[in-house]
């Protein structure tokens, strides 16, 4: 059985850059050009948040751990009117 090879391919920045590859050159980097990553709108935006939910982190302990022991204890009180009203506010 014969295998058969497979050329090498052309990198996407010989292409975006208009440069046509002349044989010999594939795989080879383009004189000028440099790689670059841009991060997205959404990607910053949540990197941002979990630094805020990172630095934070202490205080929600502190709140956690209080309702559940007020679960264990059979203290805790919920409050429909309030849970309702904050729904309320966030659908307006």
């Amino acid at each position: 059985m014969k295998i058969k090879t497979i050329p090498p391919y052309v990198t996407d920045v010989a292409q975006s850059s208009g440069a046509s590859a002349k044989p010999g050159s594939q795989g080879k980097a383009v004189a000028g050009n440099t790689d670059r990553v841009q991060l997205s709108k959404n990607y910053q935006d949540l990197a941002q948040a979990q630094k805020t939910i990172m630095g934070t982190n202490e205080a929600r302990t502190d709140k956690v751990q209080q309702i559940k022991n007020q679960l264990e204890n059979g203290t805790y009180q919920i409050n429909p009117g309030a849970i309702a009203g904050k729904m309320i506010d966030e659908i307006v």
